[in-house]
């Protein structure tokens, strides 16, 4: 019989436990999934240590006795163990910095073979050193959460989790530091490692074969590299300190990575160093004052490097055999040269910069100068900014109105989601994201801040217009929107007075318009869309520097045209897309210019035009 004071603590227990799994929902995974939810677990509670009745003095007696569903509860204390979790369970430790589970230097201390398990509360020590032993391992366990533990002093890995059995995990809000690896992640998808202090460690995360993963506001501290991605795709880096490393990050081999909004500072090497990389993403960071070189772009090719800040860097850009890279509103201030690039064949000299701003307004071209280095001979290069700014971007402040921005969910049926993507909008702060799980919107959406509106899957996440109305209007910059079907309405997406905007990824379909672009947008990307069944598909009216790629473009009347006021007015970038049908000459797409009272016939082209369509094509800008 357990007393009534031990029923009390029962309660707080699991009081607790939903409260800080509520709290934590802001920082939760982009894709959680609902399963995790506490309601669906069992009463029952197991207690390990303390002095109740029928306490268990080992956690592995705890756990060999409890069932599906269960939580075992371990008091305070210090415990030599080994632990194996092959039932679905609630591991749970009074506090993270006194109940202690020390692996004596023998194998991995917590190794999870059960999906759906949550280990919170401990730390984690003395694992065997070797690479086949973690302080916390995870073989064929999908859906795990490791939450709020302290997991130190491992010689080998400190959290590792490997194959495809083994995705879907949530790994955040621990502190993970003085092992060889801090984060060991291989051959896992859909990996959320979210608001951790990983620090002191040999390498700080190193992801190899991972994809569709999310490396979201930590803290990346380490002796070594602090973050390395290998033969990794989909993958996004957003809001983390990523500070006094060897190297800041190291990416090989991979495709599709982007980083958005980080601090990549004060490394001891290169503070962000990309090799034989495609389709990358550079949106918004903050570069600054890493020893050697900023930014390197090293065998790499169609990344888009926007909206950064690098200052102080010894060098800022540095680009060695890469080509097809666009570089565009860049505040640069660096001590030796703010960029430069070498090259070993004349294709790898041809790269876009455009609206940088270097150093002070220039009112002429900005030279970047290179060496073509031949079998026979070097050439001296150089390309040219041709339009410099001539006032610092704005975007190299945005960051400080939101330093750590916040997921909102909707639908799902997770604690604190919301019903309405407006209310979510609403409540969001600037540079937040909201994520939409699958199901059927019928919504008038504005979108008046900066933000990401994230839909779990293109072809069933619907934003439906019923044919009578606008569905989706941006007034706000730096919008991004992806991962939904867009249909059915006046205007599918309408954007209005807003730049440096991204609509990509999505199905926008049976509209009258599918994207209408209106009044003084600049700098716009309209990326890796299905345009099909729209009476106009899309339609620009007096903006500038909108790029279109990567489309599919099947329309009733007509795919895409423009119209303006000034000859700036017809200056966009079309770049591979599928024009409804095979195509092997330029497709031309024509606007209008009106000047006073004369109205010019002007043309665009996309000189490569997809024979193609191309379902799934990598997102080339921002």
């Amino acid at each position: 019989m357990i007393s009534f004071s031990h029923r009390l603590g029962t309660l707080w227990v699991i009081g607790l436990f939903l409260f800080s799994l509520s709290t934590s929902s802001s920082t939760a995974s982009p894709e959680p999934k609902q399963e995790l939810h506490p309601g669906l677990f069992q009463d029952t509670i197991l207690y390990v240590g303390g002095t109740g009745p029928g306490n268990y003095s080992t956690i592995q007696q705890a756990i060999d006795n409890a069932s599906a569903g269960d939580m075992v509860f371990v008091y305070t204390g210090y415990y030599i163990e080994n632990i194996l979790i092959k039932t679905t369970i609630h591991l749970i430790g009074e506090n993270n910095a006194s109940t202690v589970i020390d692996g004596g230097g023998y194998g991995s201390v917590v190794t999870i073979t059960a999906d759906d398990t949550i280990l919170q509360g401990f730390t984690i020590q003395n694992a065997k050193n070797d690479v086949n032993s973690a302080g916390v391992q995870l073989l064929s366990a999908n859906n795990v959460c490791v939450i709020r533990n302290i997991v130190q002093n491992n010689g080998g890995l400190g959290l590792s989790a490997r194959g495809l059995d083994s995705s879907k995990t949530t790994i955040e809000e621990n502190t993970i530091r003085n092992n060889s690896y801090g984060i060991y992640i291989q051959d896992a998808r859909k990996v959320s490692i979210t608001t951790n202090n990983i620090c002191h460690n040999g390498e700080g995360v190193y992801l190899i074969g991972s994809y569709d993963s999310r490396i979201m506001n930590n803290t990346i501290m380490n002796r070594g590299i602090g973050l390395h991605l290998d033969n990794s795709y989909d993958t996004i880096v957003s809001g983390n300190r990523i500070v006094e490393n060897a190297n800041g990050v190291y990416v090989f081999n991979s495709s599709n990575i982007t980083f958005q909004d980080n601090n990549i500072d004060r490394n001891r090497w290169y503070g962000l160093w990309i090799k034989d990389t495609t389709f990358g993403c550079i949106i918004g960071n903050r570069i600054s004052d890493n020893i050697d070189v900023g930014l390197f772009l090293e065998s790499s090719y169609d990344t888009t490097v926007l909206n950064n800040t690098l200052w102080d860097n010894d060098n800022g850009i540095y680009l060695k055999d890469s080509s097809g890279n666009v570089f565009k509103k860049n505040h640069l201030r660096n001590y030796k040269m703010n960029a430069c690039f070498v090259a070993h064949t004349l294709i790898h000299r041809g790269n876009s910069w455009r609206l940088n701003y270097w150093e002070r307004a220039r009112l002429f071209p900005y030279p970047i100068f290179g060496i073509i280095k031949l079998e026979t001979c070097s050439i001296s290069w150089i390309n040219f900014d041709w339009t410099p700014l001539r006032y610092p971007p704005q975007s190299a402040f945005r960051k400080q109105q939101n330093p750590y921005p916040s997921i909102l969910y909707v639908g799902g049926d997770g604690p604190n989601n919301y019903s309405s993507i407006q209310k979510a909008i609403d409540d969001a702060n600037d540079n937040d994201t909201i994520y939409v799980f699958n199901g059927t919107y019928y919504e008038m959406v504005l979108i008046d801040k900066p933000l990401r509106l994230i839909g779990e899957n293109k072809t069933t996440t619907i934003l439906e217009g019923n044919g009578t109305r606008d569905i989706v209007t941006i007034i706000a910059d730096y919008v991004t929107i992806t991962g939904f079907t867009v249909q059915n309405g006046h205007f599918n997406i309408l954007i209005n007075h807003s730049s440096y905007g991204t609509i990509t990824g999505n199905n926008i379909d049976s509209g009258l318009h599918g994207v209408s672009v209106q009044n003084d947008c600049h700098f716009l990307t309209i990326s890796n869309n299905s345009f099909r069944e729209n009476v106009y598909g899309i339609r620009l009216f007096s903006s500038t520097a909108v790029t279109v790629s990567y489309n599919i473009l099947q329309s009733f009347k007509i795919n895409a045209f423009y119209f303006g006021t000034s000859i700036e007015h017809g200056k966009h970038h079309w770049y591979k897309n599928y024009w409804g049908m095979s195509r092997s000459l330029p497709y031309l797409v024509v606007g209008k210019i009106r000047i006073g009272t004369f109205s010019l016939t002007w043309l665009n082209i996309d000189w490569y035009p997809l024979r193609t369509p191309l379902e799934d094509a990598p997102i080339d800008t921002y």
